[in-house]
């Protein structure tokens, strides 16, 4: 009997394997199939901005040939109407002038209207390509995380693990890798590298203008320098949002009050802040988790609560930290919402926010019901010995 189950477990973990080959496979078409998107999303991005400069180009154009069209009717008009002044030979160039400019005027007209239509054509296949690539993404995603569960331990699995809820946080856990891996290579790709790519672009814009005009060509630079600026900005962003070198140099509670401000700068929000100084016993990972946690519980509060007022209240002891988050705004059917989560992956910002709780071995409660605000109230260990001894079941 035991020889058979070794026999079946053994066949399993074959067939397994072949699963996971295909599966990786598929995942590598399908990456590749976004990599051809892209570079025909970058195609389209260096086409449309040449289509954007030839069109402010015509449409400069066509405005000069307006005027000229205007000066060169009233010229006729005014030689047609003075015979004793102008000769038939002024008549006759009046009227050849006049039919020159109108003729350049109709046919600017014709190309500005030409191109017009090729850049709303370029438009409309780059939104396309976009949204190609975020469900491609997505399949990509749904495919990562199925490897991922697949290549674990399928023997502790078989044997009798609790699937429904370590699967689930397992599942969940790496969901929401890949959706953050996602957003920090869509950040870069469509903040900092479009902005450096423009650079490379008008670096040779300004080579070519200054050899005809400097002070041109320095204006050109200076726009060139903006450009640096911002695209340095947000790869600062990005880095802050990986992790936020302030927490070293500044504490927690610096780091908090700092996001806050810019909360109720960007969102109007009054936000009240209780919190006690953090002290060395409190490692480093627990303040990045409450920090996180934090942002994640403010970006749900700005998105949907429609609060007015906030507040934040962090208080420790010996063992563990107490926070807890409360708004006065709409409220949610937090029993509802929780169901979407688990059976729908929506709303990763409070998966993450669960996900953190529980791998340090934390709780989490969250109160609210419509027209009644919301209160989180976190308690997490302040260090890896409560962590241990929570997991030892102490």
């Amino acid at each position: 009997m035991v020889g058979n189950v070794e026999i079946d477990i053994s066949t399993i973990s074959e067939i397994s394997k072949k699963i996971i080959g295909e599966i990786g496979s598929s995942r590598e078409q399908i990456l590749n199939i976004i990599d051809s998107i892209r570079n025909e999303q970058e195609s389209l991005k260096s086409q449309l901005a040449q289509i954007k400069n030839e069109v402010a180009k015509v449409i400069h154009e066509v405005d000069e040939l307006e005027k000229q069209d205007r000066l060169m009717r009233k010229r006729l008009a005014e030689v047609s109407a003075d015979f004793q002044k102008y000769t038939e030979e002024d008549v006759k160039a009046a009227y050849e002038k006049a039919f020159e400019v109108k003729v350049n005027f109709y046919t600017k007209q014709g190309e500005e209207k030409t191109l017009r239509e090729k850049r709303t054509q370029l438009e409309i296949a780059l939104k396309k390509s976009i949204k190609n690539i975020e469900s491609a993404e997505k399949v990509v995603s749904q495919i990562s995380v199925a490897l991922g569960y697949l290549e674990g331990d399928m023997l502790t699995a078989l044997g009798g693990a609790d699937k429904n809820s370590e699967m689930f946080l397992g599942i969940k856990i790496l969901e929401a890798q890949e959706d953050e891996r996602r957003r920090i290579a869509r950040d870069i790709h469509d903040g900092p590298a479009q902005h450096m790519a423009n650079v490379v672009m008008k670096v040779d814009i300004c080579d070519m203008v200054i050899q005809k005009d400097l002070k041109e060509g320095l204006a050109e630079l200076a726009s060139l320098k903006e450009s640096v600026k911002v695209a340095l900005k947000e790869v600062r962003n990005i880095i802050f949002d990986l992790r936020p070198m302030s927490l070293d140099d500044l504490g927690l509670n610096q780091t908090v009050q700092e996001m806050i401000k810019s909360i109720i700068k960007e969102s109007s929000i009054d936000i009240k802040l209780r919190l006690k100084p953090i002290q060395e016993e409190i490692e480093p990972i627990i303040q990045v988790a409450v920090y996180r946690i934090i942002q994640e519980v403010f970006n749900n509060i700005k998105k949907h609560s429609k609060a007015k007022h906030a507040e934040v209240k962090l208080d420790f002891g010996t063992k563990y930290l107490m926070l807890i988050i409360s708004d006065d705004g709409v409220g949610f059917d937090v029993e509802e919402t929780l169901k979407k989560v688990k059976t729908k992956a929506s709303s990763y910002g409070l998966i993450g926010i669960f996900d953190r709780v529980n791998q340090l071995q934390g709780k989490i409660e969250i109160k609210s019901s419509q027209g009644t605000g919301t209160v989180y109230t976190v308690k997490l260990p302040i260090n890896r010995e409560v962590i241990r001894d929570e997991k030892r079941g102490h």
